[in-house]
């Protein structure tokens, strides 16, 4: 055997080792890639079903720290926990205002729970409305499983409206406010609920794929796409899908409840574009207000007089 053809198979062997090494490193990212994806994807779908959550003892310091709940205390409450129809039990407090035959069915926002609905109900007690503020799935005193981002949740408002509406009949006022997803299931809602006398909602949004796509953009800084992923967790654990979560549909369905749409110009977390898109969309009396420079959640925290005379204002010409 010539010295030319054993230096030629040991260059062979070589390259070959060479390929294998690359081909072995090429696996070894592609695994890596895979394996980052998972990890992001169930942080992603972690970050949005099972968000920390705030305590009623930290929510309702927050709310006394800036004067919300003034005289809250002196009311008359009832607790009042309602089943639902899958046996999920929602915690909530019940404030009757003695002779009045309009009542008001207030839902809190993403991580909060209903210490934070007391400065709307200072609104409506100021009206004369009897209300009832509870703790959405998830939240608060309530058992701990995920937030379905309005899926569930808007079930549950039906539920909770049809058991006021039940019990009192349909010759009273019945109306709804809510806040971020406390809006966003509200309206969502609506088209199982016919017969309401109103809707406020405060800074919802439209459309969750958009507002995920946006979030995973701005905040976590990753491509749209990534949403894709977490919609497949969900649906592999809860059989549904977050991306066909939109509140706007209801509107089409809906086009006779009254809504106000509020909103802050500055809401970093769900961008005003979601109450113009409500706004849009909405065939029945409607008003959108935007208050400027507020972020999410802080309209009535930025001139809670100008919140209060738009809401008495709106109510008044129904």
């Amino acid at each position: 055997m010539s010295s030319a053809f054993l230096f030629e198979a040991k260059v062979r062997r070589g390259r070959i080792r060479k390929a294998l090494g690359f081909m072995k490193i090429a696996l070894i990212v592609i695994a890596v890639i895979i394996v980052l994806i998972i990890l992001g994807a169930v942080g992603f779908y972690i970050f949005i079903t099972h968000p920390k959550l705030v305590s009623h003892e930290e929510a309702r310091k927050i709310e006394d720290s800036k004067d919300f709940t003034v005289g809250y205390d002196d009311w008359e409450k009832q607790e009042l926990n309602l089943t639902m129809s899958d046996g999920y039990v929602l915690h909530g407090v019940y404030i009757p205002y003695e002779g009045s035959n309009k009542y008001v069915i207030i839902t809190h926002g993403y991580t909060y729970n209903y210490e934070g609905s007391i400065k709307y109900a200072q609104v409506f007690r100021a009206l004369g409305y009897n209300i009832y503020m509870y703790d959405i799935r998830h939240h608060g005193y309530n058992k701990k499983m995920y937030c379905s981002m309005g899926r569930n949740e808007s079930r549950d408002v039906v539920e909770v409206y049809n058991h006021f509406r039940q019990k009192f009949g349909s010759e009273v006022e019945i109306g709804l406010h809510g806040e971020s997803l406390g809006a966003a299931s509200t309206i969502m809602a609506l088209k199982d609920i016919k017969d309401a006398n109103f809707v406020v909602a405060d800074c919802g949004f439209s459309d969750f794929k958009s507002l995920a796509q946006y979030l995973a953009s701005s905040w976590m800084h990753l491509p749209k796409w990534f949403f894709t992923f977490p919609v497949i967790v969900c649906v592999i654990l809860h059989q549904f899908r977050l991306d066909k979560i939109r509140p706007i549909d209801s509107l089409a369905v809906n086009t006779t409840t009254p809504c106000l749409f509020i909103h802050g110009e500055d809401d970093t977390f769900i961008p005003k574009t979601h109450a113009e898109a409500f706004f849009a969309a909405c065939k029945s009396k409607k008003q959108l207000v935007l208050f400027p420079k507020a972020n999410h959640a802080e309209s009535y925290v930025s001139d809670r007089k100008r919140y209060k005379d738009i809401v008495e204002q709106f109510l008044s010409e129904l």
